[in-house]
């Protein structure tokens, strides 16, 4: 179904008033301060425009609107030169109101995210909620715009103020037809595409009603006249803008759900299946305490802390409290999977059977997996977390505890069967890099490969893989920033165990400035153990192995914008890989002169 179907009138209305309800009016003094900024931003732009008419009926006639606003002004010249400074002026207001606006925008953006403290909000989830703001905000000033031009030019010809209510409702008429068939964004690129043809048409309007004022006898003056058209151009732009950004609202729709709204106020885009209808509150005591029992997994004494639908609503996590007679609690976590991702519960299922309560410390890293299975509507994992209640981490709080997840996924032990079964299904770093020659880059121009230093580049490529090689495989997340975990009495437990590969280590490392410092803290905190010691057998030091992880985490993501055609990207990473190769070369250069260096100082003595 196309996107218009997907959202109805109802789902609109609601987050509006939602919007309304839990954004605009606890912030309401700010959203005020806004609209009357931008609505001066449109006074000064009309002043701006009919100044210069002003001056050019100056230059002609002699006389203009100020002969009476500035007495001191006697000579021509004199008042020529004030209306060129109010139109400077005004036209430097109407920027800089414009520019305070934005940044009114983005400060009130910054405070409503840190008045939701919403969980994800990373960096990028910041800039699109300081985006899907704009949009709402944009909304709402271009309907007061437009309301505050209409009754302007109700004041100053009601005829023509009917006239353009009539095209104002044709436009809204028009979109609503085709917002049925098309897609919101071929919409608004249709809107804003002609808006040039709907300003000229309101313009033609215009005149027609103009030229009947004439024949008529009742002609405005000629000044009276340009503000009203100036103001049928502002309403009618005022009007599109108005309904491209309550487009821009319906493909936002679920950002500004997530961003802008408390999860009790959020309005759902779903339909209620037979899957979220078993976890509502009501049936989910009904189903899930007697099927715990009747499995023998916990006793009578059961309690459902939290149920969280998550991914789309298509995985459950509930939380439940087993209470024994002694008081004793105890935690099991109950996650069910919609039949269409039933190869993630398996997954998981797999990989939870191998390294079932694995330790990284005092307490289990890995839960125990009591069942796993089928439901006739789901597929299900249940796993026993521990005697303390888990306390989840959200993306910003996961940070800190990303260098002990990568400790962690080096010390699991895989065993050579689940090894084979990852390696046939996901082609590792190496063979990724394998895929890449230098016709990816044939395109481009002598000039271009001698700046990018392409050919050079790719005579070191097979080398890199060489050396790529040569790094040790753990288990790994394909996206680390996402793996839910949770903290339980100061140590950490993870709780989602699907999308994991066994790869190069490094592969999947996000690059920051840090990467360097975050690698060798991982390596060097594990390379006295002696398990530790095997893998990294090859390598002299943890700055040598910190090397070639980071080339790794680097070759990863140059794969990835190559296959994603994303070559401006890859092409800026060129220097990065060619250096990070470099500091291998020159850390197997040290090596090797310390060890002659040591073999000379054994054959003196």
């Amino acid at each position: 179904m196309t996107e218009a179907g997907k959202i109805h009138g109802d789902q609109v209305r609601d987050l509006m008033m939602a919007l309304a309800r839990e954004v605009l009016w606890p912030f309401r003094w700010r959203v005020a301060t806004i609209l009357l900024m931008q609505i001066a931003t449109q006074i000064m732009l009309l002043a701006s425009l009919i100044l210069p008419w002003q001056l050019l009926q100056m230059l002609i006639t002699g006389r203009s609107r100020i002969d009476g606003w500035a007495p001191w002004a006697d000579a021509d010249s004199e008042k020529i030169a004030v209306l060129i400074a109010l139109a400077v002026l005004c036209f430097c207001a109407y920027a800089l109101l414009k520019w305070l606006v934005k940044k009114a925008i983005a400060s009130f953006s910054a405070s409503i995210l840190q008045h939701l403290n919403k969980t994800r909000l990373v960096t990028n989830h910041r800039l699109l909620g300081k985006r899907v703001l704009g949009v709402v905000l944009g909304a709402l000033s271009s309907a007061v715009i437009a309301i505050l031009f209409c009754l302007m030019i109700a004041l100053l010809h009601p005829l023509l103020a009917l006239l353009a209510v009539l095209c104002v409702l044709g436009l809204v008429v028009m979109v609503g037809f085709y917002y049925r068939f098309e897609r919101v964004q071929k919409i608004q690129d249709m809107l804003q595409g002609n808006v040039l043809t709907v300003i000229n048409i309101s313009f033609v309007l215009g005149f027609l009603i103009i030229v009947l004022d004439y024949l008529n006898g009742t002609m405005r003056p000629l000044l009276t006249l340009f503000i009203l058209l100036l103001g049928m151009r502002q309403l009618m732009a005022a009007s599109v803008n108005g309904l491209v950004s309550f487009l821009s609202i319906i493909k936002f729709f679920q950002q500004i759900n997530m961003l802008l709204l408390p999860r009790s106020q959020q309005i759902s885009l779903f339909s209620t299946t037979d899957f979220v209808q078993r976890f509502e509150q009501g049936k989910l005591k009904q189903w899930l305490l007697p099927w715990l029992v009747e499995r023998k997994h916990c006793n009578s004494d059961i309690e459902i802390l939290q149920c969280r639908l998550i991914h789309g609503r298509a995985i459950a996590q509930v939380l439940i409290r087993e209470t024994a007679a002694s008081a004793v609690s105890r935690y099991i976590l109950l996650k069910c999977y919609v039949s269409a991702r039933e190869n993630e519960a398996l997954h998981e299922t797999a990989l939870l059977n191998e390294v079932n309560g694995h330790y990284h410390g005092v307490i289990p890293t890995v839960p125990f997996l009591l069942e796993s299975g089928r439901l006739p509507w789901c597929s299900f994992v249940l796993l026993e977390i521990g005697g303390e209640l888990p306390q989840w981490k959200n993306s910003e709080e996961r940070k800190p505890w990303m260098s002990e997840l990568r400790q962690c996924l080096l010390h699991v032990p895989l065993p050579n069967r689940l090894i084979a079964q990852y390696t046939a299904t996901f082609a590792s770093l190496p063979e990724r890099m394998k895929k890449i020659d230098a016709t990816h880059f044939a395109y481009l121009t002598q000039d271009d490969k001698e700046s990018f230093q392409v050919e050079h580049f790719m005579r070191l490529w097979p080398l890199m893989v060489a050396e790529v090689e040569r790094i040790p495989k753990s288990l790994t997340v394909q996206n680390q920033s996402s793996a839910r975990m949770a903290k339980i009495d100061g140590h950490m437990l993870l709780m989602d165990w699907f999308g994991w590969v066994y790869d190069t280590v490094g592969a999947f490392w996000p690059l920051s400035a840090k990467l360097h410092a975050e690698v060798l803290e991982v390596i060097g905190s594990q390379w006295e153990d002696s398990s530790a010691q095997q893998h990294w057998s090859e390598f002299d030091t943890p700055v040598t192995a910190a090397n070639y992880v980071a080339l790794a985490a680097r070759a990863h993501e140059f794969c990835q914008r190559c296959n994603a055609n994303n070559d401006s990207g890859a092409l800026n990473m060129i220097a990065g890989l060619i250096k990070a190769y470099e500091a291998i070369t020159h850390s197997h250069s040290f090596s090797a002169l310390q060890r002659d260096i040591a073999s000379l100082h054994h054959a003196v003595n």
